[in-house]
């Protein structure tokens, strides 16, 4: 086993998130933006005067452009206009944001957007700064801006232009939301407008062209977040972007192992094709779901509706429910259900209770065996038809509590359109979670919409495949999911002078199944390995655990927990570790081999996803 301080010896390549900043607030005064448009403040769509950057009567050097530009102007949306001392020609509000506004009309004036979208100054920290307090450099910075709308974040980032021609463009972490453009024009309408954006970060050089850019679609956070770029001059009339600081960061990589849906037994539900076919199935008969510790085991009770079923008495109480309705229902006792306890039940007047506050299927009157595979929560299908409680002579739908159950009964309700009377029950007992479905005699009609009856567990499943509810026992359980094994890391390694990364790992499997222990180690490598190998064979018994290290280097240690999630911590200091060292991290998690996992697993070992954390100063 390697010692830590090897680790200070590696600089390997970087990953890609972004946490720790490259931009640094240096202060300034400020830019004193003017409202531009009569309609929106300063802080949204603003500009400065022009500003002597203090270059000098030769200004800064932009070669194509048409000088001297001894001043630059600030826009409150990301842009700079360089101008010898005189308002910018073609500048925009709401934005560029774009290709051609970038490149500008004939005659427009040189550009530096290191950020150009819609932003705001909501915060009451918002600034726009210049810095012109360095020799040969001026700065300008945005200080807690957020795009337009947006609710937020806040973010920072920030432009310096140096008297020798080059620029940094500065940024802290930017939303995943960002669109917009970043990038030097010289204006006056440069290049053919069919330019291709370049990713800043990967040393593109624009050639003869005084036009670089990149272009951001709001589709999560750009290469550029959290990190520094430099466009240097590059002595043909264009510019070289050189990434000049990366920010400390943890890249996960890889998936841990392992994946994997079961078979779906959380529903039994029987489809019939109208309702003179669910009458000849259901009347006078019952079924009883008794609850277990993870579902109910359904029993089907032929015969015994005229004996089970509970006529409403006069004190039950009549939801009013209208044509495609719901209402709630709060008994005196929330009784278990699986997964935990119901202190509210939903009733349709399509024929469904939900042990739930939200109905599933709402108040849809289509009955449709892929509407089941999704639930809002357990529910029971009394007859899932269109039914109308407010049918001229129509019943209604009732509950009370009778010996301790509550008791919902359709009451002679009458299907859509028809004078056809149901009356059907549900007795929910309040104390042991069990719950029997009495179908005392449905409505006579030839209606041929599809009738669905029986129960669901909540949660998403697979479609449900009709299947007789007299065969019994019925079990109803659960779809087992194995979601991979996690790992990840935070803070950012930051060695300035140290900080404690904090390494979690989620989704252990138990040591022994019931034992509510869970034991996991992580391992250090200097060797990252994103491609992986598979460890099947070697660890494992399932292909898909793969190995994201490629040395043991060293070994956090062995964690023993009472809950699927454990955690690590090590400091990173620059002791041990220099700027630009990466290092790599995997989890294992250990079970009893005599206990196979969902999947087959039997080879006792998990494995996590990789980490590679990229160490700099702050």
């Amino acid at each position: 086993m390697r010692t830590l301080s090897i680790l200070s010896t590696l600089s390997l390549v970087v990953g890609a998130a972004t946490a720790q900043q490259c931009f640094t607030n240096t202060g300034g005064t400020s830019a004193n933006l003017i409202a531009t448009t009569g309609l929106y403040p300063a802080d949204d769509e603003g500009r400065s005067a022009p500003i002597d950057m203090l270059f000098g009567p030769t200004g800064f050097p932009m070669a194509g452009a048409a000088g001297p530009l001894t001043h630059v102007v600030v826009g409150s949306n990301g842009e700079l206009y360089l101008t010898n001392g005189g308002a910018p020609a073609d500048p925009y509000d709401y934005s560029g944001a774009g290709l051609d506004p970038l490149r500008g009309a004939v005659g427009a004036s040189p550009r530096v957007w290191p950020l150009s979208t819609d932003l705001e100054g909501l915060a009451p920290t918002y600034q726009v700064l210049v810095d012109t307090s360095v020799a040969g450099a001026c700065k300008v910075s945005w200080i807690d801006v957020e795009q337009y709308f947006s609710g937020g974040p806040q973010f920072r980032f920030s432009a310096t232009l140096y008297s020798s021609g080059a620029i940094e463009f500065a940024y802290t972490d930017l939303p995943d939301t960002t669109w917009g453009v970043a990038g030097v024009s010289i204006g006056n309408g440069v290049g053919t407008g069919t330019e291709t954006s370049v990713d800043l970060t990967a040393s593109p050089d624009s050639g003869t062209l005084g036009l670089i850019y990149q272009e951001m679609f709001g589709a999560g956070s750009p290469s550029i977040a959290g990190a520094s770029i430099t466009l240097l001059p590059n002595g043909t009339g264009g510019y070289l972007a050189v990434q000049t600081c990366v920010a400390a960061r943890h890249t996960e990589y890889g998936t841990g192992c392992h994946s994997y849906l079961g078979p779906d037994g959380s529903t039994v539900v029987e489809l019939f094709a109208g309702t003179a076919a669910a009458k000849a199935a259901l009347d006078g008969n019952a079924i009883l779901y008794q609850k277990t510790a993870t579902g109910f085991v359904a029993n089907w009770l032929p015969g015994v509706a005229t004996a089970l079923f509970i006529p409403p008495s006069g004190g039950a109480t009549t939801l009013g429910l209208g044509d495609d309705d719901t209402a709630n229902i709060t008994p005196s006792i929330a009784p278990p259900v699986p997964g935990g306890t119901a202190p509210v039940w939903t009733v349709s007047s399509n024929g469904i209770l939900t042990a739930d506050a939200i109905g599933n299927h709402d108040t849809s009157f289509f009955t449709w065996l892929p509407d089941i595979s999704w639930q809002t929560g357990l529910a029971f299908y009394g007859c899932w038809r269109d039914f109308n409680p407010t049918e001229p002579g129509s019943g209604q739908v009732k509950y009370e509590e009778v010996g301790g159950q509550l008791i919902v009964t359709y009451d002679g309700v009458y299907e859509y359109f028809t004078s056809s009377p149901a009356t059907f029950q549900w007795q929910v007992n309040l104390a042991t979670g069990d719950v029997t479905m009495v179908w005392l005699s449905l409505a006579t009609s030839g209606n041929v919409d599809d009738i669905i009856a029986g129960c669901t567990l909540a949660g998403t499943g697979d479609i449900p495949v009709s299947q007789s509810l007299t065969t019994s026992p019925v079990t109803l359980l659960p779809q087992v999911v194995l979601s991979p094994m996690t790992l990840s890391a935070a803070p950012a390694p930051v060695i300035n002078p140290s900080t404690v990364v904090t390494y979690t790992a989620g989704g252990l499997p138990e040591f022994v199944p019931g034992s509510g222990i869970y034991l996991a180690t992580c391992f250090l490598s200097v060797f990252p390995n994103p491609g992986g190998f598979d460890l099947a064979g070697i660890l494992t018994t399932v292909p898909g655990c793969n190995a994201y290290i490629l040395s043991l280097d060293l070994d956090l240690g062995a964690q023993i927990g009472f809950s699927p999630t454990v955690s690590w911590n090590l400091t990173f200091s620059n002791t041990f570790f220099a700027p630009g060292n990466v290092v790599a991290a995997q989890a294992v998690a250990l079970f009893d081999p005599a206990f196979p996992l969902p999947n087959g697993e039997a080879g006792g070992f998990l494995l996590s996803n990789g980490v590679s954390s990229l160490t700099q100063l702050q």
